[in-house]
């Protein structure tokens, strides 16, 4: 079944399609898609029982970029994948998927990345769970008894300073795993949504240490009133001083809701005593390697990795070709570049290369490669997950050394 490019004619028909699987407003004008995306589609008009106008199965490619341990990726971002239910059941959702992939492939993406309300039916085509989201519940009266950090004062965040906190994110995030990089034109300028509130933490210099982010919502049962999007500061000092802003808000409302990364060094200046994690359900997060080449070449190399090794990439969740993620690649870490080569076929033994006895080895199956080369994470932790992350020393040595970091955190707005 042929997957094509949608247009902004077909603007309505595949919001009435995402509509209907996700629920939301309804187009009825025709209009471009949103920059920054690549939408795809399947006809029902060219399949058994389907009608004109209608879109069988879609979805967009966002086309994104994250932070890989002090590097930059590209990342095709998967959005509101859906089939009609006149055609679910008729495989549409892995041709869908499959041309997803193969497309992110075709536009120079080194990973795809996805929030799953099923995790099962993304993990055969080579999605892995990499992180999940993260959340805390504070007493607002508690962060009043935080020490106020030296040399520091709050700036409302305005359309004018604005820049300077998309600035600061970008630095303070640098190093992070997954982490988006928030660029447009998929984040374009300006203040978020309304409702959205911001501080700046800086120093009598004017030069910025921190940002908080939050929305004032109405309390609900849970006894939240306040939503922290982020708390991000330079120190430990400026962390602290972020959060103890916020117990001003204790007179309006007695809780609020913390958004956190993975490992979030906020939780190191929480008080503990009476915060608890959130109830809610947490989204999932799930990556997939398309580029192994592209994904290494992204990372820099850790100061003092010097070494090569031969790194099999094994993907039987797609054909053959319709992604650069399989192969075997010869890859060099030397004066912080990473360098990768890619071999020719794949020996019988690929741990024990013939000609390349002198090299490291390794072999990572799909899962593996999408959880390791995403960062933060040891061969040891693939192999606890049941993944196939095989190696000989010298070269899961290299490889842990090469991807240490923070686990993967992904925040997907301001």
């Amino acid at each position: 079944m042929r997957v094509r490019d949608l247009t902004a004619d077909d603007f309505v028909a595949y919001r009435r399609l995402s509509g209907g699987a996700f629920g939301g407003p309804v187009a009825t004008e025709a209009r471009p898609f949103a920059p920054g995306q690549t939408p795809l589609g399947i006809d029902s008009a060219a399949l058994p029982g389907g009608a004109d106008g209608v879109i069988a199965a879609g979805a967009r490619i966002r086309h994104d970029t994250i932070s890989l341990g002090g590097g930059v990726a590209t990342c095709g971002g998967i959005a509101g994948l859906a089939v009609h239910p006149a055609h679910r059941g008729d495989g549409l959702f892995g041709s869908m998927l499959s041309a997803v992939i193969d497309r992110c492939a075709q536009e120079g993406m080194a990973f795809s990345m996805l929030y799953p309300s099923n995790p099962g039916i993304y993990r055969r085509y080579g999605y892995q769970v990499v992180a999940q989201g993260n959340a805390m519940i504070v007493p607002l009266v508690d962060l009043q008894r935080l020490r106020p950090a030296p040399d520091r004062r709050l700036v409302p965040v305005t359309e004018e300073t604005m820049p300077r906190l998309r600035a600061l994110y970008r630095e303070l995030t640098a190093g992070e795993n997954a982490m988006l990089r928030r660029e447009g034109p998929l984040f374009p300028g300006g203040l978020p949504a309304e409702g959205w509130q911001g501080l700046l933490l800086e120093d009598s210099q004017g030069r910025d240490h921190g940002y908080l982010s939050w929305t004032r919502v109405p309390e609900r049962d849970d006894g939240v009133g306040l939503e922290v999007h982020e708390a991000l500061g330079r120190t430990r000092a400026d962390r602290s001083e972020l959060l103890r802003s916020l117990g001003s808000w204790s007179t309006v409302t007695e809780l609020v809701r913390v958004r956190l990364l993975t490992e979030d060094p906020l939780l190191d200046v929480l008080p503990g005593g009476r915060l608890r994690p959130d109830p809610q359900v947490l989204p999932l997060v799930m990556m997939r390697v398309i580029d192994t080449a592209a994904a290494l070449r992204a990372r820099p190399a850790p100061a003092g990795l010097q070494g090569t090794i031969r790194l099999v990439v094994e993907d039987g969740t797609v054909p053959a070709g319709s992604c650069r993620a399989e192969g075997t690649w010869i890859v060099t870490a030397t004066e912080g570049t990473v360098g990768v080569s890619q071999e020719g076929a794949v020996d019988d033994d690929p741990t024990n290369p013939s000609g390349s006895a002198e090299l490291g080895a390794a072999v990572l199956d799909i899962h593996a490669a999408s959880l390791l080369l995403t960062g933060g994470r040891r061969l040891a932790d693939a192999r606890r997950l049941g993944l196939r992350a095989s190696a000989d020393p010298s070269a899961e040595h290299f490889l842990d050394t090469l991807l240490a970091g923070p686990r993967p955190s992904v925040l997907d707005s301001f």
